[in-house]
């Protein structure tokens, strides 16, 4: 039996799209506000007969936070794939990461260990990495360390890997995969939906920074591929491709025959533009869409290599285009079906 945390999330949903096409049962975390109609949304843009898949599922209801549900659905679990992360680019939620990120990971390893699981699979970020000064390529080796840039995400995460590692020290096997951007259909106000969302409202800035993308279908793929070799012990970076923010927002308007950004914003105006759109969202009781982390990771400029990951197993990661082409097509379709774009502040 496969165990799934984080199952309604970008990943969680696509892993559990994979996994039952394997034809394989599968046990689902979830929690009690999670909207599981979302996870057969995205069953369904796959396949036709995506009902007989979302069947294979068990679904579960716990709470990273809940230590004995955990123990309780883990019974008769060999392998767990922990996919389950809260993301927000707000520093008014760190607690809330850290909570949900390295206390509710600490617990799924406390319980994978009490109940014998044969391996882990923690489905990180590239934020839990170091940087390069010299610009070079960010591999497995470049370690983290802290700094005044780093976000409150990046140091749940790194605290999170540090309890998985913890818990290889004690016997579990595990394997760590740090995906890059990861792109593919989602809501449009989590994850990476937001950077299509902001394509699709005209959105006219750009700024320096470049980072790694990564098909979410790519990431499924190469964790069960994973899940399922003799790595033990190893982290693997999870990139497709190395682009601009430019570039990408460019992909995204093309494909939603939108104008692409074209004012190149510097970082001087980024750190004054959040403290700006903070005070205002705070007058009007609104959650800020930028804030200085967000800002600082828009100029920042990160390149990473998956060669150690698609060189030891032959795999050819997706190009970034189609996997933009992919996620603007599910986003056309649910706004159809839906109508109106929500707005936020």
């Amino acid at each position: 039996m496969i165990l799934v945390t984080g199952g309604t999330g970008l990943v969680g949903s696509h892993l559990l799209y994979h996994l039952t096409n394997e034809g394989l049962q599968v046990k689902a975390i979830y929690r009690k506000q999670s909207n599981l109609e979302e996870v057969k949304q995205i069953f369904a843009f796959y396949n036709q007969n995506w009902e007989q898949l979302f069947n294979r599922i068990q679904w579960v209801e716990a709470d990273l936070s809940d230590y004995y549900a955990l123990e309780d659905a883990l019974q008769g679990v060999k392998q767990v794939y922990h996919a389950a992360a809260k993301v927000s680019f707000n520093p008014g939620e760190s607690d809330k990461m850290l909570k949900t990120n390295t206390e509710g990971t600490a617990n799924l390893m406390n319980a994978c260990l009490k109940q014998n699981v044969e391996k882990v699979c923690y489905v990180s970020s590239i934020s839990s990495l170091g940087k390069q000064i010299d610009g070079g390529l960010i591999t497995e080796e470049v370690e983290w360390q802290p700094d005044d840039y780093r976000s409150a995400y990046s140091y749940s995460k790194f605290r999170a890997e540090m309890e998985v590692w913890r818990a290889s020290k004690e016997g579990l096997n595990v394997v760590i995969v740090n995906p890059s951007v990861i792109i593919g259909p989602v809501n449009w106000l989590r994850s990476s939906g937001r950077l299509f969302y902001s394509v699709k409202r005209g959105m006219p800035f750009y700024t320096y920074g470049a980072t790694g993308f990564v098909d979410v279908r790519d990431v499924a793929k190469a964790i069960y591929l994973l899940m399922n070799s003799d790595a033990v012990n190893e982290r693997f970076i999870l990139n497709g491709e190395n682009l601009p923010f430019s570039d990408f927002f460019k992909m995204v308007a093309k494909v939603m025959n939108k104008k692409p950004p074209f004012i190149k914003v510097s970082k001087c105006i980024t750190e004054i533009g959040w403290r700006v759109n903070l005070m205002l969202c705070f007058l009007v009781g609104k959650s800020p869409a930028i804030t200085k982390d967000s800002a600082r990771a828009a100029q920042s400029v990160s390149k990473y290599s998956a060669d150690k990951f698609s060189k030891r197993y032959d795999f050819t990661f997706m190009s970034i285009d189609e996997s933009v082409k992919n996620a603007a097509k599910w986003f056309k379709i649910i706004e159809a079906n839906n109508g109106k774009i929500p707005k936020i502040c």
